[in-house]
């Protein structure tokens, strides 16, 4: 067991699993493709890169094994990491940044690229200059940050490309324990039994549905990530009318069209279901007198979101996701995710050959929990750039390596994006290209419809 000191920092329970997934299903690479408004010099870009590696310590990390368990070691800013950095940052001048299919195939070889956690650097950066619009391929492993940290990397990077200061990040390192822990010791036989009872009653009901999917054939081995770009052809300032409308948020409008898009799949069946993974941001459940700071890592939670009846009224499904996400999101704020959590956190004593053989098992007999599609959100993301900017970010795909369909839905200057990842022996880019086409259809008659 690791204890935090000026070089070794602790593994929480979901980058325990992201070490054992290692050598399952590859680096859980997160790379962000940008392109700039203004011309950009890849000497500048590189120079505020490395800058970032000297302000956010886990950038310098690598992949520790200790006597039972794995650690982050930092290491030391100088020579080393400056011929790691050499390794990590590339010019690639060759690349057709102006073709969509050579930029999102650009993309996709970024999202399978594998980093060494065990030597480090923590990132990988490819630049492709362009005399108006220049990219930037920005990608961190999942395991040193989750999506709120890889936007701070971005408005950091934002800064420096703007002649602003990189503020320090500091490492912060508390178990996600935290985040669900009642507030009295006595508290705790109530609250897991509560837990358990949700957890009890969703798996009963799980268990009587057709859980409805893109057309998907299993195989007994994770291989390439697929990746398919796609921009919503309706203008989030639609969008967000319509939510309002109705009552909800932007976001609870976001997944009930993604859960329309699977049921209509299967209109006549009422056993047919929309099972759709929340990310949940674990930041705002630490108690306050905690004393932590921005948390920059791993704090991410989730739960799940189960709709049926492809016929239900489009406002009234609104209305049911927003209720359920709300409800998702009280449990956590009531401390009711106990029962899942704490086999969670048991689950680093097992090591890190024993949860990747159990990971191996389950993928081999086609047990991983079945979902639809397990949605991300990283919301409107404008202020990465700075205000009265010289260069600004217009065009943003954010992705990640999955095992299952992943949507990252993502708003800029009023366009939603949703870059969707998923394993590509499983399901063909067509199939992916038909949910893209279903789901803008389904906006299209809920805008309307509102």
């Amino acid at each position: 067991m690791a204890f935090i000191t000026d070089d070794v920092v602790p593994l929480n329970r979901t980058e325990h699993g992201y070490v054992a997934l290692e050598g399952l299903a590859a680096t859980m690479l997160q790379p962000y493709a940008m392109r700039f408004d203004a011309p950009v010099d890849a000497t500048e870009v590189r120079r505020v890169l490395r800058g970032l590696v000297t302000a956010y310590p886990k950038l310098r990390a690598c992949i520790e094994p200790g006597l039972h368990q794995y650690h982050f070691r930092i290491l030391p800013d100088g020579p080393l990491i400056d011929q790691l950095f050499d390794l990590a940052f590339r010019v690639e001048a060759h690349i057709d940044i102006d073709d969509p299919q050579a930029w999102q195939a650009w993309h996709t070889q970024a999202v399978n690229e594998v980093v060494p956690l065990e030597r480090g650097l923590g990132l990988r950066a490819r630049f492709v200059p362009h005399p108006q619009r220049p990219a930037l391929m920005f990608a961190v492993p999942h395991i040193f940050g989750d999506g709120m940290t890889m936007v701070q990397l971005l408005t950091q990077i934002m800064r420096g490309l703007n002649g602003g200061p990189i503020e320090p990040m500091p490492i912060e390192a508390p178990a996600m324990i935290g985040a669900i822990a009642p507030e009295r010791w006595w508290q705790w036989p109530r609250q897991v039994w509560r837990s358990r009872a949700h957890k009890v009653a969703e798996s009963r009901r799980l268990k009587g549905l057709r859980i409805l999917q893109v057309p998907t054939q299993w195989g007994p081995h994770f291989t390439t990530t697929a990746l398919r770009h796609h921009e919503v052809p309706t203008g989030t300032a639609d969008m967000r009318r319509s939510a309002r409308a109705l009552g909800v948020s932007l976001n609870s409008f976001l997944i009930a069209a993604l859960a329309q898009t699977f049921l209509d799949q299967a209109c006549d069946d009422p056993k047919a279901a929309a099972v759709i993974r929340i990310s949940v941001n674990l930041r705002r459940y630490y108690p306050a007198s905690a004393g932590h700071g921005p948390l920059w890592g791993n704090h991410v939670g989730a739960f799940l979101v189960i709709e049926q009846d492809a016929n239900k009224p489009l406002a009234q499904r609104v209305r049911d996701v927003d209720a359920a996400i709300k409800e998702g999101q009280a449990r956590y704020a009531r401390r009711e995710m106990a029962w899942t959590y704490l086999f969670d956190e048991l689950m680093p004593l097992l090591g890190r050959t024993l949860i990747g053989h159990i990971g191996v098992k389950l993928k081999r007999a086609d047990k991983f929990p079945r979902i639809s599609t397990h949605a991300t959100s990283l919301g409107d993301v404008g202020a990465i750039n700075p205000p009265d900017a010289r260069v600004r970010i217009d065009q943003l795909a954010a992705s990640v390596n999955s095992i299952s369909l992943l949507p990252v839905l993502t708003e800029l200057d009023g366009r939603l994006t949703m870059p969707t990842s998923w394993q590509l022996s499983e399901t063909s880019m067509d199939d992916v290209g038909t949910f893209h086409a279903r789901f803008n259809d389904v906006i299209a008659r809920m805008v309307q419809h509102a």
